[in-house]
């Protein structure tokens, strides 16, 4: 598992005092892990709106201000979400979740969940030594129940006939690995749009040899080569939410967003 990175800038906190320490994370399951575990203790803010591309976003002024005033930056890798540390204050302290070059959708496991809840835990730890049992008490309770929901979906998808997915973005490799889900295919790589038709067509191929009964794609995707694929294999489309919305009765926390997507995904494979 991938360890954090902690860069040690001198900054005076105020755990303890009477102004909160402020927290910025880029996306709002980041926020959400991060507050399960300091609960009161720190004010935390995310700056990626829940309906933006967090590859492609660029903050406004009114964003950019919220980063500035943060004493603590935790981000998902350099590659993701470093664009942040160029407005932070020179004293802030920023820390990422994954140090190695990867693919940096670590969120969407629950397995990397875990390993998420562990590294703030000890952020925390070493920004506030004083209230380490506090800290270390709300990770194991909710390391806890997020352990509890993938032993749930892990049985319920060892159950099913059938695991052959294709995704539209990578950003469900791991979420397949906790689930054991087979995926066969990914449309496109990156953020660009721009794909071979030898690619395509090579996916094609794979799913009507090895059969494939789900597409993975994000809420709202529109591209005529899903409904190539939908045509063609006769597979399902299955829409997830790779950010969440505090503002959704469904996908309001982190875990919630967990299980709206392995609810999806399931419903879908199990027809």
């Amino acid at each position: 598992m991938k360890k954090l990175i902690i860069y040690p800038l001198i900054i005076l906190f105020a755990f303890g005092g009477f102004a909160k320490t402020k927290v910025v994370t880029s996306i709002f399951p980041i926020a959400d892990i991060v507050s399960n575990i300091v609960k009161d203790k720190a004010d935390v803010k995310y700056v990626i709106p829940v309906n933006a591309n967090p590859h492609t976003f660029e903050p406004t002024p009114e964003q950019a201000k919220i980063i500035a005033q943060a004493d603590v930056f935790i981000g998902v890798s350099k590659q993701f979400d470093g664009w942040i540390e160029k407005f932070l204050k020179k004293d802030a302290k920023k820390y990422y979740l994954q140090r190695r070059p990867a693919n940096p959708h670590i969120w969407l496991s629950f397995i990397w969940g875990n390993q998420i809840i562990s590294n703030i835990k000890l952020i925390f730890m070493k920004l506030d030594p004083k209230n380490k049992k506090f800290y270390t008490a709300n990770a194991i309770k909710y390391s806890r129940e997020l352990s509890e929901i993938h032993k749930v979906y892990f049985a319920k998808f060892k159950s099913l006939k059938t695991k052959n997915v294709i995704q539209y973005h990578p950003a469900w490799e791991y979420l397949a690995k906790d689930l054991k889900l087979n995926i066969i295919g990914t449309i496109y790589t990156g953020e660009s749009k721009r794909v071979s038709i030898a690619h395509l067509t090579s996916i094609l191929k794979i799913g009507k040899k090895r059969g494939a009964d789900a597409l993975l794609c994000r809420l709202n995707t529109k591209d005529k080569v899903i409904d190539i694929y939908e045509r063609e294999l006769k597979l399902k489309r299955v829409e997830l939410d790779p950010i969440g919305d505090p503002k959704s009765k469904d996908r309001n926390s982190y875990i919630n967003l967990l299980i709206y997507n392995c609810e999806k995904i399931y419903q879908a494979l199990n027809q």
